[in-house]
């Protein structure tokens, strides 16, 4: 298929999709060999992972490089960003065994947890609202919930999710719906009690009561933050 048939295609996709809003979501295409190129804004971070699959799934696509930011919803400097995300790697008690080092726009080092390197690390920068972690973590569940942490900073714009996992783990939907359970767990405005999870090839449903509407939307929300989600059902209710 031509390059700019591709495009078409990935854009004709983009239109039928519920998640991305054409009109709202300022998504550039480009095609090279196959691989789909998406740059540009989107309003939020669903129409950026629906993006993404979307067009993975589209006939003639190799491969999609996806350069998507979401729109902050604050105004925040890469240092600020970088200050708010280290204080809450710092206090995360699922993330107590592992370091952190922040550096900052200067190229300085700011060593905020120093412990043994063999438990795992962080470190992170920030470039024009780009949060970048690297280091190395215990479990996909470790490594998904500092990227969700990452994201969940006001000003962050994007996240680029270096960490490795060692030893390494086979990734299945036992492993997304154990980071949900616990990315639902970290948001104290959220009460999942009475919430069940169901993920499928990567696909999420949400059953069960929550005790204020709002709840209904943040749980939703906060599936989309979590790496490898590809599509969210929210069934739930008003108790």
């Amino acid at each position: 298929m031509e390059p700019n048939d591709l495009v078409k295609s990935v854009r004709s996709a983009f239109e039928i999709d519920p998640w991305i809003n054409p009109q709202r979501d300022r998504v550039s295409i480009e095609s090279m060999g196959g691989v789909i190129i998406l740059s540009g804004e989107v309003a939020e971070i669903s129409a950026k992972r629906r993006a993404y699959c979307v067009a993975l799934e589209v006939s003639g696509v190799v491969g999609v490089d996806d350069r998507l930011t979401v729109t902050p919803s604050e105004t925040m400097g890469d240092d600020e960003i970088l200050l708010h995300l280290g204080k809450r790697l710092l206090n995360d008690s699922a993330l107590a065994h592992y370091g952190v080092t922040t550096l900052n726009h200067k190229g300085e080092k700011d060593v905020l947890r120093e412990l043994d390197g063999e438990a795992g690390h962080f470190l992170i920068h920030v470039e024009e609202g780009i949060v970048y972690l690297e280091g190395k973590v215990r479990s996909l569940c470790d490594r998904r919930l500092a990227e969700v942490l990452a994201w969940w900073i006001p000003g962050s714009r994007n996240v680029i999710n270096d960490l490795k996992v060692s030893p390494p783990e086979e990734d299945n939907d036992d492993q997304l719906k154990e980071a949900i359970v616990l990315v639902l767990d970290v948001d104290p405005f959220v009460d999942h009690q009475q919430v069940t999870i169901v993920c499928r090839d990567g696909e999420v449903t949400l059953m069960g009561r929550v005790a204020v509407k709002e709840q209904i939307g943040l749980a939703g929300h906060d599936c989309w933050y979590v790496e490898g989600v590809k599509k969210v059902e929210n069934k739930l209710e008003l108790a």
